[in-house]
C-alpha cells in the first residue's frame, strides 16, 4: 500500500508540473487610463524570456505558461506583472508613473511612442484645453506651448486667435499652422467677406465650433521630423486634436456645467477719455496757446464753441462717459453631457454640448450648439470607426476696427460734451456714429454671423496578420457661413441710402481621403514601423453675395423689402492635392532610433512646370540612459536622450489660382460685358521650401522633473514675393519665388513635481522660447520701404521704420524728432525727420509657466504667460493722443495729465496749441511702446469629493470648482492701450477688449 501510495504521488506531482508547463496562446489590448491604445509596449515571459510588443491599436499575442505570469513595461508608466492563470485573454490598463505624462504622440497619420519619437512635439492634455473658458479651445494654449506664440487681439466671444509655430516663415504665403482633427485635415482660416476682411480682428475663427469638452489631446508639430509627413502644408507647423473615444465598459455619463460673468479687465486709466471739466480746460489752454484767445479767457470761449458746435449747455448736458456707455457685464454659459461605454470590441462617445457667451461690448454674443458621436470596433481582421460631428453657432458682431460702426472706434472720435440721447429720449443722432444707437437691440445695426460645421470621418482598419495592417480613412469637413450686415436709420451711412444691407453666403467643402499600408514588426530587440500612403484632398469654395438698399420700414432689416438691389455675385473656386508618401521608424534594444518620411505632393495651385515637390525627412536619437555604464546613475537620472533631424517642408497657402493666368468678369465696356486680368500666368511658380533643422536634449532626474531643450534653425527659400512690373501691362506686380528668410532660436520645457508629502502634491511647468528672424534675400537689392515698416536684408521680417521721435524741447514745448536717418542732431521741422529703424515687433524671449497643489480633493492651479521685448505701435494714438485741434477732438488722461506747461516742462507730451501746426500728431516713434507683459492666464481651485461620498450620492464623481481668467496683467510702464497683445506685426488700435471671466462650475459621473 505505500508503495502505491508512493508510486500515485510521483505521477501527480509529474502530471501537475505537466500541466504548469503547459504554454497557452494569450493575447489582449494593453491601452492607458485614458483608454487610448499604447503601442510598443513590452510583453516578457519571466519564466522562459519570450516577449513581444503591442502594434498600433495596442493589441499582443504570445505563448505563455498557463500558470505563469506577463510582465508589462512602458516607458512613462508603471511596469505591471500579471498572473496568466490559464487565461487566453488579458487586457491591461497602465497607470502614467510619477510625473511622466503625455507619453504618445499623435501625429495625424498615427500613434507613436514618445519614447521612439525623433522629433519635436509637445502634447497638451484635455486638463490643460479646459482650464479657460473661451469658445476658441486654441486661446487656452497661450503660453503652455514652447515655441508656438498666439496672437490674441480679440476679445470678442469666439474671436479669432492667430498661431505662429518657431515664427513667421512667409511675407505673401500663409502663416498659420495646418490643423488636423482625428487625423483628418480641416479648414481653419476665417471666413468673412462683410467684417474684419482686412485683418480677421472680428472674424469668428472655424475653431471656435468645437466643444472644448470633447477633446482628449491637442499635439503641436514643430520639426521636420514631425511635420515633414505633411509636405506641401506643414511648412508653419501641424496642430493635431485629438477627440474622446469610448472605453469597454458599461455606460458612464459625464456632465459638466459652467455659469459666470464677464467683465472688461483693469482699464488703463491713461487710455480713458478725460471728462467734461478736462475736456474744456484743455481745449481752452489750446486756445490760448494759439493766440485764439487771450490768457485767462481761453475756457470762456472753449464753452461758447462747445454750445456753437456741439449744442452743449453748461449745467445741462451731461457729462458724457461714451467708453461706460459701450461696455457692460457680460455673461457665459457653458454645459456639456457624453455618454461613454463599450461592449463586444465596440466602443462609443456621445457627447453634446451649448455654450453662450454675452460679450462685454453692446452688440456681441455668441451661441453654439454642438453633436459629436464617435464610434469605433476593434476586431481581430477587421476594425473600423465612424467619428461625426457637427455644430451650429450664432454670432454677433461687431465689425473691423477702421469702421466707426465698431463702438471702440467711435468712443475714442466722441466728446464728453456730446450727450447720448436728446432732451426728448431720442438718441443724438448729431454725436458722429453714436454707438448706443446703432446697437440699438430693435432699430441699431445688425452684423451676424451663422456658421455651421459638419465633419464626417468613417475609417476601416484590415490586419493581415504578420505585423501588416492597411488603413482607408476618408474625411468630409463643411464649413457653412451666413453673414448678415445691415445699416440702419441709427447709421449715418445707413441714413444716406435709406438703410441698405449686404449678405454672404459661403460654403467651403474640403474632402480627403488616406490609404495607407502598415508594417509593424519586432525581431528581437529590433523594432520595425514602415508605413506607405496615398492621399487625395479636394478644397471647394462656392460663395454668392447680395445686397440692396433703400428699405421701406425702420426695424424690418429683410432685405426682400427693399426697393434697390445694390449688388449681386456669385463665387466658385476649387483646388487639389495630390500625395504619395512613405515613413519609416526603426529602433534598437530600447537605444538607439531612427526615423525618415518621404513625400510628393502635387498642387493646382502652383505652375504647370512646378505642380509636383518632393519633401523629406530624417532622424536619430540616442537613449544614452539606456547604456550599461548609465546604470549607476539611473537612481538620478532616469532618461537621458539626444535627438537630431533634418527635413523640407513646403507652402502651399498662395492663393487659389495666383499661378495662372486669371481674369475677372463683371465689368461693362460700352454697354458690352467685359473682364480684366488679375493675374498672369506663371507656370515656373512654385511652393516656398522651408529647411528645418532641430537638435535636442531630454532629461528626466529623480523621475520627478523632465527637461527638454531644443535649437532650431529653418530657412524658408524660394519665398513668393510680389514683384513690381510695368504699369503698361496693366498690373502692378506679379507672384515670383525670390526671397528667402531664417528662423532660429532655442526653446526650453521644464516639468517638475516640486513636492510630495502625503495627501499633498506639487507640480511645476514652465517653458521659455527666444526666436530670431532675419531676412535674407528679397525680390531686389533695395529694401521694401513704408511709413512704418521695413523689410531689409538682415533684419526681422516685422521692423518698424520711421521718423523717431526726441522728445519735447523743455524750453517751449514744441515736439522734435532726430534730423535724417542717422546722427543725435534735432528738429521742429517734420518734414526734416528722415526714416530711421525704431525696433521690432518680435519679443526676445516668450512663454508660461503653470503650478498645481493638490491636497486630497482639494485643488488649486495657477497658469501664467509672459513676453519680454518687442514694440508696439498704436496708430490710433494720431487721434487719442493729439495735442491740438481747432474743434478738439477726445483726448486720453495721459495727454491731459503730461503735456508740456511752463510748470511740466520735462515730459514728452508737447504743449496744446489748437489748430497745432507743429505735426506732433504724425506718424513717428512717439506712439511706439515696449509690448512686455506678464498675465495671469487662469486661476482655478476645486474639490473633488471622495468615493464614498459619492457613492452615498450613487455618483461615479463629482467636483464643483471656480476658475476666473485673464485675472490680471502687469506691462511696461510706458505702455498705454487696454491690453499689450497684439498681431505678429506689432500694430494695434481699437481693438475689442479682453474680458475677465468668472467661472463657477459642476461636474459630475454616474
Amino acid at each position: 500500500m505505500r508503495k502505491f501510495l508512493l508510486v500515485s504521488c510521483i505521477i501527480l506531482v509529474g502530471c501537475l508540473q505537466t500541466v504548469l508547463a503547459q504554454n497557452r496562446k494569450v493575447s489582449g489590448r494593453v491601452t492607458s487610463t485614458e483608454g487610448e491604445p499604447l503601442i510598443g509596449v513590452t510583453v516578457i515571459v519571466p519564466s522562459t524570456g519570450a516577449g513581444t510588443s503591442t502594434d498600433v491599436n495596442g493589441h499582443y499575442a504570445l505563448e505563455a505558461p498557463a500558470q505563469g505570469t506577463l510582465n508589462f513595461s512602458y516607458i512613462g508608466m508603471k511596469s505591471i506583472e500579471i498572473p496568466v492563470e490559464n487565461r487566453s485573454s488579458i487586457n491591461v490598463t497602465m497607470e502614467s508613473d510619477a510625473i511622466s505624462v503625455d507619453e504618445i504622440v499623435v501625429t495625424g497619420y498615427g500613434v507613436t511612442r514618445k519614447a521612439a519619437f525623433t522629433g519635436a512635439a509637445q502634447v497638451i492634455d484635455s486638463e490643460i484645453v479646459s482650464s479657460q473658458t473661451d469658445a476658441n479651445f486654441m486661446k487656452t494654449l497661450q503660453g503652455s506651448v514652447a515655441g508656438l506664440q498666439m496672437f490674441n487681439v480679440n476679445g470678442q466671444p469666439g474671436g479669432f486667435a492667430s498661431v505662429n509655430i518657431r515664427g513667421v516663415g512667409s511675407v505673401n504665403s500663409g502663416v498659420e499652422p495646418l490643423y488636423v482633427v482625428d487625423g483628418m485635415p480641416i479648414y481653419s482660416d476665417k471666413l468673412t467677406a462683410l467684417s474684419g476682411s482686412d485683418n480677421g480682428d472680428m472674424a469668428v475663427s472655424p475653431l471656435a465650433n468645437i466643444n472644448p469638452s470633447d477633446i482628449e489631446s491637442v499635439t503641436v508639430l514643430k520639426d521636420a521630423t514631425a511635420t515633414a509627413i505633411y509636405g506641401a502644408r506643414a511648412a508653419n507647423g501641424v496642430i493635431v486634436i485629438t477627440t474622446k473615444r469610448g472605453q469597454q465598459g458599461k455606460p458612464k455619463v459625464n456632465f459638466l456645467a459652467k455659469k459666470g460673468f464677464a467683465r472688461i479687465a483693469d482699464l488703463d486709466w491713461n487710455y480713458r477719455i478725460v471728462n467734461t471739466e478736462r475736456y474744456l480746460d484743455i481745449w481752452g489752454r489750446g486756445l490760448e496757446n494759439s493766440g485764439e484767445a487771450a490768457p485767462g479767457e481761453g475756457l470762456a470761449l472753449a464753452k461758447e464753441y462747445a454750445n456753437a458746435y456741439y449744442g452743449w449747455q453748461e449745467g445741462v448736458t451731461p457729462d458724457t462717459d461714451w467708453l461706460k456707455a459701450i461696455l457692460r457685464n457680460g455673461s457665459v454659459d457653458e454645459y456639456s453631457i457624453d455618454v461613454t461605454g463599450g461592449a463586444n470590441n465596440t466602443n462609443y462617445f456621445l457627447s453634446a454640448g451649448y455654450y453662450r457667451n454675452e460679450g462685454i461690448v453692446i452688440g456681441t454674443d455668441m451661441k453654439r450648439y454642438t453633436l459629436r458621436s464617435n464610434i469605433t470596433h476593434e476586431g481581430k481582421v477587421f476594425s473600423f470607426g465612424l467619428l461625426s460631428s457637427a455644430a451650429y453657432s450664432m454670432n454677433n458682431n461687431v465689425p473691423t476696427q477702421s469702421q466707426y460702426i465698431n463702438p471702440i472706434v467711435a468712443v475714442y472720435d466722441l466728446r464728453p460734451i456730446e450727450p447720448i440721447y436728446n432732451e426728448d429720449g431720442s438718441y443724438n443722432l448729431n454725436a458722429y456714429y453714436n454707438p448706443v444707437a446703432i446697437h440699438d437691440k430693435k432699430l441699431g445695426d445688425i452684423n451676424s454671423q451663422r456658421t455651421i460645421t459638419a465633419n464626417i470621418n468613417p475609417y476601416v482598419t484590415v490586419n493581415f496578420g504578420k505585423g501588416f495592417f492597411a488603413k482607408s480613412n476618408f474625411g468630409i469637413n463643411v464649413h457653412n457661413l451666413l453673414e448678415y450686415s445691415f445699416a440702419s436709420m441709427m447709421n449715418p451711412q445707413g441714413m444716406e441710402s435709406h438703410m441698405y444691407a449686404d449678405q454672404n453666403n459661403e460654403t467651403l467643402l474640403n474632402l480627403t481621403i488616406t490609404n495607407s499600408l502598415n508594417w509593424i514588426k519586432q525581431y528581437g530587440k529590433h523594432d520595425i514601423n514602415l508605413m506607405l500612403a496615398q492621399e487625395a484632398q479636394r478644397l471647394t469654395d462656392e460663395q454668392t453675395l447680395t445686397g440692396a438698399s433703400n428699405f421701406p420700414y425702420e426695424g424690418l432689416p429683410e432685405m426682400g423689402t427693399a426697393a434697390t438691389p445694390t449688388n449681386a455675385g456669385t463665387y466658385r473656386q476649387k483646388s487639389t492635392l495630390n500625395s504619395i508618401f512613405f515613413n519609416g521608424q526603426y529602433s534598437y534594444a530600447n537605444k538607439y532610433y531612427l526615423s525618415g518620411s518621404l513625400r510628393y505632393d502635387g498642387s493646382s495651385r502652383f505652375g504647370s512646370n512646378s505642380q509636383w515637390g518632393l519633401f523629406y525627412s530624417v532622424g536619430a536619437k540616442y537613449h544614452i540612459s539606456e547604456e550599461n555604464f548609465m546604470q549607476g546613475a539611473k537612481n538620478w537620472l532616469s532618461n537621458l536622450t539626444v535627438r537630431a533631424s533634418y527635413g523640407t517642408v513646403g507652402n502651399q497657402e498662395i492663393g487659389w489660382y495666383n499661378s495662372r493666368a486669371y481674369y475677372e468678369t463683371g465689368y461693362s465696356y460700352k454697354g458690352n460685358p467685359g473682364s480684366v486680368p488679375i493675374t498672369f500666368a506663371n507656370p515656373d511658380l512654385k511652393w516656398e521650401r522651408r529647411g528645418k533643422f532641430n537638435v535636442g536634449i531630454d532629461a528626466t532626474f529623480l523621475n520627478n522633473i523632465s527637461l527638454e531643450v531644443d535649437y532650431y534653425n529653418e530657412l524658408t527659400s524660394d519665398m513668393i514675393f510680389e514683384v513690381p512690373i510695368s504699369l503698361t501691362t496693366g498690373l502692378a506686380y506679379e507672384l515670383r519665388n525670390m526671397g528667402k528668410m531664417r528662423n532660429s532660436g532655442i526653446e526650453a520645457l521644464l516639468n517638475a513635481r516640486l513636492l510630495t508629502v502625503k495627501d499633498f502634491s506639487w507640480d511645476m511647468s514652465f517653458n521659455i522660447t527666444a526666436n530670431h528672424n532675419e531676412i535674407v534675400a528679397l525680390s531686389t537689392d533695395l529694401p521694401i520701404e513704408t511709413s512704418t515698416t521695413i523689410r531689409k536684408v538682415g533684419e526681422a521680417y516685422h521692423t518698424f521704420y520711421m521718423p523717431e521721435y526726441a522728445g519735447v524741447d523743455p524750453d517751449t514745448g514744441r515736439p522734435m524728432w532726430y534730423k535724417g536717418t542717422e546722427g543725435t542732431e534735432t528738429t521742429f521741422d517734420y518734414n526734416e525727420a528722415g526714416q530711421r529703424i525704431v525696433g521690432k515687433a518680435d519679443p526676445k524671449f516668450y512663454g508660461g509657466f503653470s503650478t498645481t497643489f493638490r491636497y486630497k480633493g482639494i485643488d488649486l492651479s495657477a497658469a501664467f504667460s509672459y513676453k519680454y521685448g518687442g514694440m508696439v505701435y498704436n496708430s490710433g494714438f494720431s487721434y487719442d493722443m493729439q495735442v491740438g485741434d481747432y474743434f478738439l477732438g477726445p483726448v486720453s488722461n495721459y495727454v491731459y495729465e503730461n503735456a508740456w506747461t511752463p510748470e511740466n516742462r520735462y515730459t514728452d507730451v508737447p504743449q496744446f496749441v489748437a489748430d497745432d501746426p507743429s505735426g506732433a500728431s504724425n506718424t513717428s516713434s512717439r506712439f511706439l511702446m515696449d509690448g512686455s507683459y506678464l498675465k495671469l492666464r487662469s486661476l482655478q481651485v476645486g474639490y473633488t469629493f471622495p468615493k464614498n461620498i459619492c457613492k452615498k450620492l450613487m455618483l461615479s464623481n463629482l467636483r464643483v470648482f471656480f476658475s476666473a481668467d485673464n485675472l490680471f496683467t502687469v506691462c511696461s510702464s510706458d505702455y498705454i492701450g487696454f491690453d499689450p497683445e497684439t498681431r505678429a506685426n506689432g500694430f494695434q488700435q481699437w481693438v475689442y477688449p479682453m474680458p475677465r471671466n468668472f467661472i463657477f462650475g459642476l461636474s459630475f459621473g454616474f
